[in-house]
């Protein structure tokens, strides 16, 4: 993971992995077929960091929160890991257990399964998305399918731009997600 994190997105090679560890690049492949799995093993041991059972005794609200920003946190430990591997590949079945984390605290709180599998969606793409934005304005290349020619064209014109999150963007974006999640609670 160090070496995925040190280097630039996608510059990653099993040369270089065997030249860390001192050992040939065939010796490798005696552990994994191909980078692809590498990939999938670096992504597991870094989702990892998230913790899968509920953390809180309190509200719903608070399990949603510390879900997203454990998620949030592990991208940003791990920038490349967000423009290398998630953002190009499907989503790591390691992901889908910090979702239903949040499906088991929404569908306690009383929220219809759909909608709450519809929110879980939400909720971790959000926390995803704004990872990637972050990412970015720390100086990182997103994947050429991430990039957006007309969002960034309009996001000059108004002098506005990933540079410009404020350290408490994520914090405001949660709430507002948290907000709407309540109103459409109170309408069961």
């Amino acid at each position: 993971m160090k070496l995925i994190d040190a280097g630039e997105p996608g510059s990653f090679s099993m040369r270089q992995l065997a030249d860390e560890l001192g050992v040939g690049v065939m010796t490798l492949y005696g552990y994994v077929r191909d980078k692809e799995e590498l990939y999938e093993a670096v992504t597991a041991m870094a989702l990892d960091e998230v913790t899968w059972d509920p953390v809180t005794d309190g509200p719903w609200e608070d399990e949603v929160c510390s879900a997203a920003r454990e998620l949030r946190g592990v991208c940003r430990r791990h920038p490349n890991l967000v423009s290398t591997v998630l953002a190009d590949r499907k989503p790591h079945p390691r992901l889908f257990r910090i979702r239903e984390r949040i499906f088991t605290a929404l569908h306690c709180a009383g929220f219809p399964a759909p909608v709450a599998l519809h929110a879980v969606r939400v909720c971790s793409s959000y926390a995803l998305g704004f990872a990637i934005a972050e990412t970015s304005e720390l100086g990182r290349h997103l994947p050429e399918r991430l990039r957006q020619d007309h969002v960034r064209e309009s996001a000059d014109e108004s002098g506005h731009h990933a540079s410009s999150l404020e350290p408490d963007a994520f914090e405001y974006g949660l709430s507002l997600l948290i907000h709407s999640l309540r109103a459409q609670r109170a309408e069961f």
